[in-house]
């Protein structure tokens, strides 16, 4: 999917929005899957670690769209 507007109804979206909500999504399920296992105890900062998780997924994210174009 090439990262061009989206149109909606007549209203332009960002192809970040999408990037943004699939790095949500796979941002929580590695969380969870992390947080199962006994490395999940090593978390010192949790909302740091969250945020630099997602930060982390949406630049892998807009890479590879940026690649599929």
């Amino acid at each position: 999917m090439p990262l061009r507007e989206l149109a909606w109804g007549g209203v332009y979206f960002s192809p970040l929005l999408l990037c943004a909500l699939i790095s949500f999504v796979l941002a929580a399920i590695v969380r969870t899957l992390l947080y199962k296992t006994p490395v999940g105890r090593l978390i010192w900062q949790e909302a740091w670690f969250d945020v630099a998780l997602f930060v982390c997924i949406l630049a892998l994210v807009v890479f590879l769209m940026k690649i599929m174009e």
